[in-house]
């Protein structure tokens, strides 16, 4: 009588949800936190630099990079220091926030199979934990690319804020489609450790899309990344409104892939618990 109980229980829950779509996570917002803050403290737990740890990778990668281009290859863009760590930090948080979110989902499966909760929480979780991160490193960046790297500073650099809160709900929604295939395809996190250099490469991190052969700029115009990254950097670097084409671009990749991955999670969630 327990087992039907509980079954029956499970199903109003998923049935909840599937109809409800994102709703249940307000009502469990005191976990998300709790989610957040644990996987902060356990990442740094024992180290004697605690969370800076998670910022010396990308800043000795950020060194090598810089000076291989800047200094080798010579690539000639204004600015250049800020106009790469832009794009670079964007990346690193984007690239970082999807790989995980791909196997969050069957790396928790006793959660799945043992408790009632709305499961997106756990990709939010990944992308939140990296987003702190991320804006720490930002936030320690931004002050240097004013007053040292030749970054613009004006009223539009609050567009930073509005594009950090647009990629912040790209990155999750390609969390929320990689969680859920990670479910059923388990191979997903192994194509992207190919997949992530090569989108690496086609994004416009260490050049501008006007560097490229007219051949390829389509397909660099294409990605979505540059997009974000372009908006960004015409409000820090530049010192300027980005173009209306810039942010419709923005706009339109946020919503199409917010609303399909929602919809894609919220579809396949409830057999999730029998195939984790």
């Amino acid at each position: 009588m327990i087992e039907f109980a509980e079954r029956m229980a499970t199903a109003d829950t998923a049935d909840r949800l599937k109809t409800a779509p994102l709703r249940g996570v307000f009502a469990y917002r005191t976990l998300l936190k709790y989610l957040v803050l644990k996987e902060i403290k356990v990442k740094s737990r024992g180290t004697y630099l605690g969370v800076a740890w998670t910022l010396m990778n990308p800043l000795f990668t950020i060194v090598v990079y810089f000076v291989l281009f800047h200094y080798i290859f010579r690539i000639q863009i204004p600015d250049f220091l800020a106009f790469f760590l832009l794009g670079f930090l964007m990346w690193v948080f984007f690239s970082r926030a999807i790989t995980g979110a791909a196997t969050c989902i069957v790396e928790n499966d006793s959660m799945i199979k043992r408790s009632m909760i709305p499961l997106e929480i756990l990709p939010i979780t990944v992308v939140l934990y990296h987003l702190f991160h991320h804006v720490i490193a930002v936030s320690i960046a931004l002050p240097f690319m004013f007053a040292l790297w030749g970054a613009k500073m004006s009223w539009h650099v609050l567009w930073a804020v509005v594009v950090l809160t647009a990629f912040a709900g790209f990155t999750l929604a390609v969390s929320l489609w990689l969680a859920t295939t990670g479910v059923f395809f388990r191979d997903t996190r192994d194509i992207l450790e190919v997949a992530m250099p090569v989108l690496f490469w086609a994004t416009p991190i260490f050049y501008s899309t006007d560097m490229a052969p007219p051949v390829l700029r389509p397909v660099l115009q294409a990605n979505p990344l540059s997009s974000f990254i372009g908006v960004m950097r015409a409000a820090v670097v530049e010192g300027r409104a980005p173009g209306a084409v810039q942010v419709g671009v923005m706009t339109t990749w946020l919503v199409l892939t917010l609303t399909s991955g929602i919809w894609v999670f919220m579809r396949y969630q409830p057999r999730f618990a029998e195939e984790a």
